[in-house]
């Protein structure tokens, strides 16, 4: 009898350990599951999850595979073969170490911070990450979680708020025409995306357009693109008084243009500026890197050329009025 109860508790024991065993099971492959899950989220949201070792440059545990949207694979950070310090910009780099270094030893749980990286072609991106700063009961420090998020469309919109702000408080100072036509294009170049330009004046009496101011220009083209009669398709064009988007190679209207084929641009805009109802002027700027000019570049030229009307206009009345005082004296 004893013995029949001994192996009746054997038994017991035996099955409870195999459904034990068994609810661990269960238990594990829910995890897994609900991993799978979270990681399939991940992928999902338009950000970048790394999990990195707190070493020099940042080698990388785990990266989520939206890596992809800089070129990057996840296998070139977990195997080793790069750091996320690599792909940091070297401008920015110094500044990104510093940072997480005060934050660490200032016992941070998580800081966000935003700089730039490059992508595997060398394009340069905008990222702002958070990141999660996990120690252990000894405050030492075992991993870094970051989350990256790309901020490249809004800092360009940003900087182009800035170059609107900073023009309107340079023309409103700005008394003669030279200086502010120097202040016009140098407001234009600073846009990322166009690296060329120059403003042609309309003569009031024939209605000709001479280069008044270029940047980035060949010689070849500076010679050949300075001046339009008004009776050519160049100065037609502009005479519409609309703001024309095309490829350069686009824009060569006649055999005289054929010696500019040669001139590395890609997108071009020519912008007609007005006062009162005539075109006064135009900008004619490129891109050697785009074969397009997005809507939000479109839009700060188009206001830059009209901020240049409301001067000219201003100066016109300006000297209307001494005019006005000159003949009342005399």
């Amino acid at each position: 009898m004893a013995k029949a109860t001994s192996n009746s508790a054997k038994n017991g024991s035996t099955s409870k350990q195999k459904a034990c065993k068994y609810l661990n099971e269960i238990a594990l492959c829910s995890a897994l599951e609900m991993a799978k899950e979270l990681i399939s989220v991940i992928n999902k949201v338009p950000v970048t999850v790394f999990l990195w070792r707190p070493e020099k440059y940042w080698p990388a545990e785990f990266v989520s595979e939206n890596i992809k949207q800089f070129g990057y694979t996840v296998e070139e950070f977990t195997s080793g073969k790069l750091l996320y310090g690599n792909i940091v910009h070297p401008d920015d780099l110094e500044r990104v170490e510093r940072e997480l270094s005060r934050r660490i030893e200032e016992d941070y749980v998580d800081f966000s911070q935003e700089y730039r990286i490059l992508t595997k072609s060398g394009e340069v991106r905008w990222v702002d990450e958070r990141t999660f700063i996990e120690a252990d009961e000894n405050g030492v420090v075992k991993y870094l979680k970051g989350i990256i998020l790309d901020i490249t469309e809004r800092k360009r919109k940003e900087k182009l708020l800035y170059i609107q702000r900073d023009l309107g408080i340079a023309l409103s100072t700005s008394q003669h025409l030279d200086e502010t036509l120097n202040i016009l294009l140098d407001s234009c170049l600073q846009i990322d995306e166009i690296d060329a330009g120059g403003i042609y004046l309309v003569d009031e009496d024939t209605g000709d357009m001479t280069l008044a101011i270029h940047r980035g220009f060949s010689p070849t083209f500076v010679e050949n693109a300075s001046f339009y009669s008004t009776n050519s398709p160049n100065a037609k064009l502009v005479m519409i008084g609309q703001p024309v988007y095309k490829q350069h190679i686009d824009l060569l209207l006649t055999s005289r243009d054929d010696a500019l084929r040669q001139e590395n641009l890609r997108a071009t805009a020519i912008i007609p500026v007005k006062s009162e109802n005539d075109v006064i002027a135009a900008f004619y700027l490129a891109s050697s890197m785009e074969y397009e000019l997005s809507d939000s570049v479109r839009t700060v030229i188009e206001t830059i050329a009209t901020q240049f009307g409301v001067f000219i206009s201003r100066i016109r009345l300006e000297e209307r009025l001494k005019e006005c005082v000159k003949k009342r004296k005399s």
